[in-house]
C-alpha cells in the first residue's frame, strides 16, 4: 500500500479522467486484475484513510486539492464543450438487457445524436445504459441490440459492498466476480472504438461499485456531496429519472430543490420516465405538485415536469428545450460555483 508520500492519484491535474485511465491493466483474461487498476488501488486507500471523514490530515488536504482540482478541470471540459447536459439518475442495480435498460440507452443515444452531452453518475445499471446509449451514437439498430447482448451475458453486478475492509483487506473473490461483470464492457469498448462522449461524475465513497468503462470523460470525486450538487446543477436542460431507489429518489429531491430555489435561474426540466413506477411504487408526483404548484411555481411545473413511458416524448421534450450556457450560469450561480466556471 502507499505511504502518505506516495498517493495513488495525482492530488493537482489539468484534466479530467478516461474510463482507460482509471482502468489501466484491467485485463480480461485475469480474474484478480481488477485489483491492480488505478481506480481500486485510489478506492483502498480512500478506505484506509478514514473514508468521507479522514483520519490523517495529510490524506483529508490532498483529497480536498484532488477534488477541487477536478471540479475546475470539468468546468474547463464542459466550456470548451459547448453542448446542452442531460442527464439520467436511475436504479444502479437495473439488469443489463432489461426493458429500462434499453430504453435509457435509446435516450441517451438519441439526445446525443441531438447534440446533448449526456451525463450520469457514472456507475452500473441505469448509469451505465446511460454512457452506451452516448458511445453508440449513430450506430445502427443491430450494433445496439448485438452491443447490449453482449453486455447482458453478465447481467447484474455482485453485491461488492464488503469487497475492501476498514483495514484495506481485499476480498479476491469479490473482486474476480466484480471482474466478470465489468468484463463484457471493457471488450465492447474495445470492438466498437470511438463513439459518442459522455461525461461521467463518480464518486470514491461509492467506491465498491465499479466505475462503468464506457463513460469517455470522467470527474471523479472523494466527496459526494461535492459530486451530488454539481451533476444536478449541470443538467440544466433537464434529467431524466429512470426507476430506482433511495439514492434515485434523494437526486429528485435534490434537484426539486434546486428549481425551488433557483431565483432567477431557470427551472431545469424533470421528466420521470416509468409513468406506474412514479406514480406508484414511488409515488413523487402528489409531493412535487404540492410542492410547486401550492407555491407560486405552478406554471413551471406544468410545463417543466413530466411523468410519460414514450421515449419519443422524452427526446423531443429535452431537445425543444435546449441551451447551451446561460442557463448553466444561472444554475451554478445558486450554488456559488459560477465564477470558477468563468475563471476556469
Amino acid at each position: 500500500m502507499p505511504t502518505d508520500d506516495q498517493l495513488p492519484f495525482q492530488p493537482i491535474r489539468s484534466s479530467l479522467y478516461s474510463s482507460r485511465e482509471l482502468m489501466a491493466g484491467f485485463d480480461v483474461a485475469d480474474p484478480l486484475s481488477h485489483e491492480r487498476i488505478p481506480d481500486f488501488l485510489i478506492y483502498v486507500y480512500f478506505v484506509i484513510k478514514g473514508r468521507s471523514t479522514p483520519r490523517d490530515p495529510y490524506a483529508g488536504m490532498m483529497e480536498a486539492v484532488h477534488d477541487n482540482s477536478i471540479l475546475r478541470a470539468m468546468f474547463n471540459f464542459i466550456r470548451a464543450a459547448r453542448q446542452p447536459i442531460a442527464a439520467i439518475m436511475g436504479g444502479h442495480k437495473e439488469p443489463r438487457g432489461s426493458a429500462a435498460y434499453r430504453a435509457v440507452t435509446e435516450i441517451s443515444k438519441r439526445l446525443t445524436e441531438g447534440g446533448f452531452l449526456m451525463a450520469s453518475g457514472g456507475g452500473p445499471g441505469a448509469m451505465e445504459a446511460t454512457h452506451l446509449g452516448a458511445l453508440l451514437a449513430h450506430k445502427d439498430a443491430a450494433t445496439v441490440a448485438k452491443s447490449i447482448d453482449l453486455l447482458a451475458t453478465q447481467p447484474e453486478l455482485p453485491n461488492s459492498m464488503n469487497i475492501v475492509d476498514k483495514d484495506g483487506a481485499v476480498d479476491k473473490a469479490l473482486v474476480a466476480k466484480v471482474h466478470r461483470w465489468a468484463a463484457p464492457a471493457v471488450q465492447l469498448l474495445d470492438k466498437l472504438g470511438d463513439g459518442g462522449r459522455s461525461l461521467a461524475v463518480p464518486t470514491w465513497h461509492y467506491g465498491h461499485e465499479p466505475l462503468t468503462p464506457l463513460a469517455t470523460e470522467v470527474a471523479k470525486y472523494f466527496l459526494n456531496s461535492i459530486r451530488e450538487d454539481v451533476l444536478l446543477a449541470l443538467a440544466t436542460n433537464g434529467i431524466i429519472f429512470a426507476p430506482g431507489r433511495a439514492g434515485t429518489l434523494q437526486e429528485v429531491f435534490q434537484d426539486a430543490a434546486q428549481n425551488y430555489y433557483r431565483g432567477d435561474g431557470p427551472f431545469s426540466p424533470m421528466i420521470f420516465f416509468d409513468t406506474k413506477f412514479w406514480r406508484e411504487t414511488l409515488p413523487v408526483e402528489p409531493l412535487l405538485e404540492a410542492l410547486f404548484v401550492k407555491n407560486g411555481h405552478g406554471e413551471q411545473y406544468k410545463s417543466k415536469v413530466h411523468f410519460t413511458d414514450d421515449i419519443d416524448k422524452v427526446v423531443n421534450i429535452l431537445i425543444d428545450q435546449k441551451d447551451t450556457g446561460a442557463k448553466m450560469m444561472s444554475r451554478l450561480e445558486t450554488l456559488g460555483m459560477s465564477q470558477m466556471l468563468a475563471d476556469s
